[in-house]
């Protein structure tokens, strides 16, 4: 008899194989995609989350076996393989994968771990990338959110800045902000964090969802912060500044500091509020 952990790997070990060619086109999709390269970070975050959260269960969470959650979330997983496969949709594949894995942590842990590892099993889900039809109806307000942003943050240095469209002037330049920069994978990587620092500090619901809602002025913002520098920097030192390889490492730098910002106020945030719940010593 194989022990349970045997078993355990085992299943694991077959599930893996079995979804290997739908894991490495995923990883040639994303790694190829500037926009969806964020994705490659998920699996590594959600297992940060499962081991920070990892410790002996409460025993009524240990039972194992045929669960209803996990049977209808395995269901759900097999529709999703069979609809990807039929429709020949990569999306709808891939959405079989994080209900896979919540699948087996109900059928081995019981309701109790599915309710435990929720926020790594709900950060899974951002392996599915959004459908491309989609991005490509928001990327035109990304646009024109993030250069008015830019116009509004380059105004203390030209009162006479203006925007018309994906141009805007500035200093006697006229700069075309293109699709390229419209910020959806700022977005989309900002979007993931947040999700990953509301399961990191234990947020509770609304504090979670408050989070993610912001991700997107965060986005408009960190990329209306890069437009407004690359302008500045192509007016200092010319139009060459603005492009090829110090534009992208400008640009990165840009994100990486607003990431890190981002990170530093939600650490601010959940001490604080923490500190709040604390009782007074009578």
């Amino acid at each position: 008899m194989l022990s349970a952990r045997a078993t355990r790997g085992r299943e694991l070990a077959f599930f893996v194989l079995v979804v290997s060619p739908l894991l490495r086109e995923w990883f040639e999709t994303t790694s190829a995609s500037s926009r969806l390269s964020y994705a490659l970070l998920v699996p590594l975050l959600s297992a940060a989350l499962a081991w920070r959260g990892r410790g002996s269960a409460p025993a009524e969470s240990r039972s194992t076996g045929t669960a209803p959650a996990g049977a209808v979330l395995a269901l759900l997983a097999a529709l999703a393989f069979l609809a990807g496969a039929l429709s020949g949709v990569f999306t709808l594949s891939l959405l079989g994968l994080p209900l896979s894995a919540a699948a087996f942590v109900a059928r081995h842990g019981g309701p109790g771990a599915l309710r435990r590892h929720a926020a790594p099993l709900l950060l899974l889900f951002a392996l599915v990338p959004p459908p491309m039809p989609l991005m490509d109806r928001v990327n035109p307000f990304l646009v024109e959110a993030s250069g008015r942003t830019a116009v509004t943050l380059l105004v203390p240095f030209d009162a006479a800045v203006a925007w018309s469209g994906p141009e805007f002037y500035f200093r006697g330049w006229t700069l075309v902000v293109a699709e390229a920069c419209s910020g959806s994978g700022t977005f989309l990587m900002l979007f993931v964090l947040s999700a990953f620092l509301a399961g990191l500090f234990r947020l509770r619901a609304p504090g979670a969802l408050l989070l993610l809602a912001l991700s997107v002025p965060v986005t408009l913002l960190v990329n209306g912060v890069r437009i407004a520098s690359s302008a500045l920097v192509i007016d200092r030192f010319g139009a060459a500044a603005g492009e090829g390889l110090p534009h992208e490492l400008l640009g990165q730098a840009v994100v990486v500091l607003g990431a890190a910002l981002l990170v530093l106020g939600v650490e601010r945030w959940s001490a604080r509020g923490a500190r709040a719940e604390v009782p007074c010593a009578s």
